[in-house]
């Protein structure tokens, strides 16, 4: 029996040992970057943190001009916010744009965060929910950073759990996507773009 030294002695065999390790390498790659799991960890919290955005869209309250009558609730954030800015950009933009027209961002807050809430509770459009959520978490996150006793890491997390949502299918366990993605896949394969687009989003 030949022995490895031997092999590698053949320029032939060489070639296939050298392959050989290339595909191990691969594998040990694959194997990190898509090893698999159970899926219904994910959609348990993916429904635990909709079930957060919901109760957040909750105290953007419309009769109460959005907390300017009050002085309260996302008025009063928004405030903190232009005191204690992370980034002098973003805090032109609010008092420039964002308070002139208070009202109109104030309904775009509570529509968009309840639709987070509604997307990821149910399951339904689950990576769409999760992009507006990234967007939402980004914005959040930029605003009221620097903002005195915040802790960064509650944004971090705010941040990386939609990403996990967005990179797995995590609305097909405990979720309507679950319902929507096999016939979606069945018009991928006739070649509905459509439907490539729209299986994309759940």
């Amino acid at each position: 029996m030949a022995t490895v030294t031997e092999r590698e002695r053949d320029p032939n065999r060489r070639v296939d040992v050298d392959t050989a390790h290339a595909t191990i390498g691969r594998a040990r790659w694959a194997g990190w970057l898509g090893a698999l799991a159970p899926l219904w960890p994910l959609g348990l919290a993916r429904i635990v943190y909709g079930l957060l955005w919901w109760q957040q869209s909750k105290w953007k309250v419309p009769s109460d001009d959005f907390g300017r009558k009050s002085g309260g609730g996302l008025w009063y954030w928004v405030h903190q916010e232009i005191e204690h800015p992370t980034v002098n950009a973003y805090k032109e933009f609010l008092v420039n744009v964002m308070i002139p027209n208070w009202t109109f961002f104030g309904w775009m807050t509570l529509l968009t965060e309840t639709f987070i809430g509604v997307s990821l509770i149910l399951g339904l459009g689950t990576r769409l929910g999760s992009l507006v959520a990234i967007g939402m978490a980004i914005n959040i996150t930029i605003g009221i950073l620097n903002v005195p006793n915040e802790w960064g890491w509650t944004y971090t997390m705010l941040i990386m759990l939609p990403v996990l949502f967005l990179l797995t299918d995590a609305g097909r366990s405990f979720g309507l996507d679950g319902f929507l993605a096999p016939p979606l896949e069945r018009a991928r394969a006739r070649g509905s773009r459509l439907a490539r687009l729209v299986r994309w989003l759940v």
